[in-house]
Parts: C-alpha cells; structure tokens; sequence
C-alpha cells in the first residue's frame, strides 16, 4: 500500500518548485490516498455510532421501538458486516478504487461523518487534513514495521502493539 501512495505524492511532490505548498488541485489529485482514507475510516472510525430517539414507533423485522425510545445506530457494526463489505475485517484500501465503496449490495452502508441533515460539516476539512499529514509523511519518511501485529476488533478497532515502527528520513 504504502508504495502506491509514495508514487502517488511523490508525482505531486515533482511537479512542485522548492518550498510550494498544496494546493486544492494537488488534493483533488491523490485518488489512492482517497481510497486509503475511506478504508482508514471504515475499519478504524474515531465514532462507533450515534444515539437517536425514535419519533414514531418503529418495527424492524417484527420488532417495535416505541416512539420516544433512545436507539444506538452503530457505524462500526454496519462497516465490518461481511453482508455489506466483503471481507470486512480486512484493510483493503483498493476496495475503493472507482469509487464503488467496496459493497456487495446498494445502500447507504459507509457513514464515517453521518449522513443526510446530521452529515458533520468538517467532514471535507478533515479528508484534506489527513491528505497533507499522508503527502508529508510518505514523501519525507520510510517505514518497516518493528514488529508482528495485528488488528483487534474488540473493543474498538486497533492494533494490539500500537502498530510499532522504525522510521527513517528520505533522502
């Protein structure tokens, strides 16, 4: 992964004269740093779900919320089902190439910032902070991992050492 996202900003970082900074164009121009973003977002969102109150009773699969009742809409429960991403549990950034959200059925099944009236507002200064973070880290760092890890899922999505790596400077 991280070598396509090094040709990714390396490619913006040569077409920049010394110290110029991004520009929106440049933003607009890292679609694999998009994919590796929403993949971030889906496995790992910062917010597990919102709570919200039933206006009207509600029946799903023959059960009834009463009007009034408090219900937890999960994020996460909804990214890692394999009914709506296949093979969830796996970090697949490609998952999101030409923009097909990585699901095996229609719906609205990616809700990293919310949706609809409730969508955050900072959702796309977010996206472009993460971006600069990831154009700068890949194009002046390398990285090996220092050691085996893994991800856990429970009970938030981590890794179980904290992802520990030796990083050098680029020349």
């Amino acid at each position: 992964m991280d070598h396509h996202l090094g040709e990714e900003h390396d490619g913006i970082r040569l077409k920049k004269s010394g110290s110029e900074g991004l520009q929106w164009s440049d933003y607009k121009s890292m679609p694999f740093t998009q994919c590796v973003i929403n993949e971030t977002l889906r496995v790992a969102n910062i917010i597990s779900g919102v709570f919200r109150r039933t206006v009207a009773d509600v029946n799903i699969k023959g059960y009834t919320i009463p009007k009034g009742w408090k219900v937890f809409a999960s994020f996460r429960a909804v990214h890692l089902d394999h009914d709506h991403f296949k093979d969830a549990r796996t970090f697949n950034p490609w998952r999101w190439k030409n923009n097909n959200l990585g699901t095996s059925c229609s719906g609205n099944f990616y809700t990293p910032f919310g949706g609809g009236p409730r969508l955050c507002p900072g959702y796309e200064l977010a996206r472009v902070e993460i971006s600069v973070f990831l154009h700068h880290l890949v194009t002046q760092f390398s990285w090996v991992p220092a050691e085996e890890d893994k991800l856990v899922f429970f009970p938030t999505t981590r890794t179980q050492k904290r992802f520990p790596i030796n990083l050098q400077r680029r020349r």
